[in-house]
C-alpha cells in the first residue's frame, strides 16, 4: 500500500523514517550475504524480485484520498529470501516505485512499512509457528504458508492499517475508510493465489532458492 496522506501528523512520519532506517540497517546487518553473493542464481532471482514487485506496486486502486492497495506478495518474498533480505529488497523496490511515480518521498517509509515490514513479521511468526509443528507434510509449508498464510497475513495488515487510521484519522475520514473497507476482500484472495503459486512453483523446482524451505524435514522419509 501507498500512502500520499498529507495530513498525518509530523511526528508519525518522522518517527516511521526513523523506524525504517534503524530496520533496514540491522536486516542490511543480518542479511546472509554470503549466500547470496555464493549462487548466480540467488542473485538473479533477488534482483529479478526487485524489479517486479516494483512493477507490480505500481499498479494500485486508491481506497480513498491519498491511499492507494495493490498486492503485497511479501510473504512469497520472505519465504523465498528470508526476513533480512526480504525488507532489503522491498525497500529497494518501493525506492523504485516512488522515483517512477507522482508519490511522495515522505511516503516511503509508511508504505514500506505496512507493505513490507508488517507482512513480512507476520509471515516469519508463522514460519516459526510451523517450525515447532511435529508434522513433515509438504504440503503444510506450501498450503499452510503460501496460501492460507498469505491469506492471514494481509488480513492481519489491513486490520491493523484499520486501527492505525482509526487512532490517526479525523472521524469522517475513518468513516470513509470503514465504508470502503469490502474491497480488501478481492485482495486477500488475490494475496492467496498468487503467493501460493509463487511458493509452491519455486519450491517444487528450484527448491534451493527458497531460504525458509527445509528439504531434510519435509522431503527426506
Amino acid at each position: 500500500m501507498n500512502f500520499t496522506l498529507q495530513f498525518l501528523p509530523n511526528g508519525v512520519i518522522w518517527g516511521s523514517h526513523v523506524l525504517m532506517a534503524a530496520l533496514v540497517m540491522f536486516a542490511v546487518w543480518r542479511a546472509p550475504w554470503k549466500a547470496l553473493v555464493r549462487y548466480s542464481s540467488r542473485q538473479h532471482a533477488f534482483w529479478g524480485a526487485i524489479v517486479i514487485l516494483s512493477f507490480l506496486w505500481s499498479f494500485r486502486f486508491q481506497l480513498i484520498p491519498g491511499l492507494y492497495l495493490h498486492l503485497f506478495l511479501t510473504p512469497a518474498l520472505t519465504l523465498i529470501f528470508g526476513v533480512s533480505l526480504s525488507l532489503i529488497a522491498g525497500a529497494l523496490a518501493m525506492v523504485l516505485v516512488i522515483l517512477f511515480s507522482d508519490l511522495s518521498w515522505s511516503s516511503l517509509s509508511l508504505s514500506w512499512l505496512m507493505t513490507v515490514f508488517v507482512p513480512a513479521s507476520l509471515s516469519a511468526g508463522l514460519l516459526w509457528v510451523l517450525g515447532r509443528m511435529p508434522t513433515k507434510n509438504l504440503f503444510f509449508y506450501i498450503l499452510g504458508l503460501g496460501f492460507f498464510g498469505a491469506q492471514v497475513v494481509t488480513v492481519l495488515t489491513c486490520s491493523g492499517l484499520v486501527l492505525y487510521f482509526y487512532l490517526f484519522l479525523s472521524e469522517a475520514q475513518f468513516h470513509s475508510l470503514w465504508e470502503k473497507i469490502m474491497f480488501t476482500i478481492p485482495l486477500v484472495y488475490a494475496e492467496g493465489f498468487i503467493n501460493g503459486v509463487i511458493v509452491t512453483s519455486v519450491t517444487v523446482y528450484a527448491p534451493d532458492l527458497v531460504k525458509t524451505f527445509d528439504d531434510q524435514r519435509f522431503l527426506k522419509p
